[in-house]
């Protein structure tokens, strides 16, 4: 008999499984502080309608299932974005701001190996409506907190405005197919590929060595500022640089100065993102942490016309970090496990229900053992206290062990008036 899940697919332990919601809680609690609302997502779609938001790079990525119903193709949900605007789209009357979080699945076709899975988990949030640059910063500013409510301090924000990239397309003329080519030469920092490619094209000095450049493009606010002088020949490009500019300056009243590095050679991962899109990283991590952006076109996919930018955090990804650095609790702690070595077992479950009632988490142990097994079965479970009745002759007595060790001995009645 195979008992085996498939490969790009994996379970989790119950201490994983704690940790990975004591992510979620943190971050759910932080999104609600800025007042983004949750939001649930059918983990299914009509494949023709869900690929239309996601584009050519998830189209065959995607798990693909026959409705029985209809014979219509279906898929799993493989983007949340592109879910978010068909739902916002399909709204009859639409008030802005929308303000939402969500968090679940994603399932998307990858080689199965090492830690590569088809299942993802995935948590984030999405502003619509919105499309002044403050919005921009705002989505920002709350992936950075994010990170810093679960303790992490030591990351990058890494930013740039596809906006450069759709004017280079315009300036060159290219068509779509050779804007992909050089868009991942310049994802891939390809200069010596790049410097070929611009071979066919007539350029002057300053706008070549800028196309040159891109893939070394890096730092803080002069270094942009250098090249919008350097531009000023070419005014759509300096309004993306100056788009660039006055987000980091918003989020320097966010207390995020020294964070942001421009990085004009890591255009993202979506043909959907329009505007600024960013990535955070962590210098001994080589995933990044959290990544989003502004797409303001993907709604006309879905016969909409708003503005929307967003981003999400890989929770996977952000637990393997967040382990890896001791900032998430190893395993759950639970209040109190009773063990109750009487024949009826009367007093352990009247004890069980005083405690539960007043809010502690109580577990039995209703096997047959010898207690002090069920001590260290207790504590190597994250108990705090083991409650031991029935030990000596008066069935009144408490035994409270924090370890195996030493126990303080307590009757029932001047517990509960404790507790």
């Amino acid at each position: 008999m195979n008992l085996d899940l498939p490969k790009g697919i994996r379970a989790f332990s119950c201490n994983e499984s704690f940790q990975l919601d004591y992510i979620r809680n943190n971050l759910t609690s932080l999104f609600k502080r800025w007042g983004y609302e949750y939001i649930v997502l059918p983990q299914m779609e009509y494949f023709d309608v869900h690929k239309r938001g996601t584009g050519k790079e998830l189209e065959n990525k995607m798990f693909r299932l026959i409705d029985r119903s209809e014979g219509e193709i279906i898929t799993l949900r493989a983007d949340f974005t592109a879910q978010i605007v068909r739902y916002v789209a399909s709204l009859q009357k639409k008030e802005f701001p929308m303000r939402f979080f969500y968090y679940g699945n994603l399932f998307r076709y990858i080689v199965p190996k090492a830690d590569n899975l088809w299942e993802r988990k995935q948590i984030g949030i999405e502003l619509i409506g919105v499309n002044q640059l403050e919005g921009d910063a705002e989505i920002i500013a709350v992936s950075a907190k994010a990170l810093e409510s679960l303790g992490v301090y030591d990351y990058q924000i890494d930013i740039n405005n596809i906006s450069i990239f759709s004017v280079l397309k315009e300036i060159l003329g290219l068509e779509d197919k050779e804007y992909e080519i050089f868009m991942k030469h310049i994802k891939n920092r390809e200069i010596y590929y790049i410097s070929k490619f611009l071979e066919n094209f007539s350029l002057d000095s300053i706008l070549k060595e800028f196309l040159l450049s891109i893939p070394k493009i890096q730092g803080d606010v002069s270094v942009v500022d250098m090249w919008k002088k350097r531009l000023s020949n070419y005014p759509r490009l300096v309004e993306a640089l100056e788009q660039l500019i006055y987000v980091v300056r918003v989020l320097d009243y966010y207390e995020l100065k020294g964070k942001v590095v421009f990085d004009l050679g890591e255009p993202r991962e979506f043909s959907y993102y329009t505007g600024v899109v960013f990535e955070i990283v962590a210098s001994d991590f080589r995933k990044p942490l959290a990544q989003g952006g502004r797409y303001d076109n993907l709604p006309k996919q879905y016969g909409g016309d708003f503005s929307a930018t967003g981003f999400a955090f890989d929770l996977l990804n952000l637990w393997k970090y967040l382990i890896q650095k001791n900032l998430v609790p190893l395993r759950e702690e639970k209040d109190f496990y009773i063990v109750d070595l009487t024949q009826e077992k009367r007093l352990a479950y009247l004890l069980s229900q005083k405690l539960r009632e007043k809010g502690f988490s109580v577990g039995r142990d209703i096997v047959n053992r010898d207690y002090r097994d069920s001590i260290d079965f207790a504590l190597s479970k994250g108990y705090k206290k083991v409650i031991v009745i029935g030990i000596d002759t008066n069935n009144e007595n408490l035994y409270i062990y924090s370890n195996r060790g030493s126990s303080e001995v307590i009757p029932f009645r001047e517990f509960l008036q404790k507790i």
